[in-house]
């Protein structure tokens, strides 16, 4: 074999490995999603954050990869107030106000077929130091 042969051989291979780490590795082939934490307290200062982390086939986080998402409350809208809403980031906050409840957050990423809907218990806070 000549240089040729050697170096045609060596640059396929290479491609052929770039293409493998693109589709394996940074492609997209999955939405989850992080809500941390799972509830929330009645007290203005209680905040969750919703995020949608995309996985790779080995089903890790695709790495250098976001996923965005729109974000809709359902219900319970009069019960948090919007803090953040990145969708290009997929990244979602909300603080709870004075009310308990319940609230209903639909997701639509722009990665998965069909929509999810995460559910945020808010409970009121009965503890405090001023309550004698």
């Amino acid at each position: 074999m000549d240089k040729f042969q050697i170096s045609f051989i060596v640059i396929l291979l290479n491609a052929v490995a770039g293409l493998a780490v693109y589709y394996f590795i940074f492609n997209i082939y999955e939405i989850t999603f992080s809500v941390n934490p799972k509830n929330l307290f009645a007290d203005y200062k209680s905040t969750v954050i919703i995020r949608t982390i995309p996985i790779n086939a080995f089903g890790f986080r695709a790495p250098f990869r976001h996923s965005p998402a729109a974000f809709e409350i359902i219900e319970g809208k009069d019960l948090v107030d919007i803090i953040r809403d990145n969708r290009t980031a997929g990244v979602f906050i909300l603080r709870a106000k004075d009310k308990a409840g319940k609230v209903v957050v639909q997701l639509k990423p722009d990665h998965a077929l069909l929509p999810t809907l995460i559910t945020i218990n808010i409970y009121q806070q009965y503890a405090s130091i001023n309550n004698y």
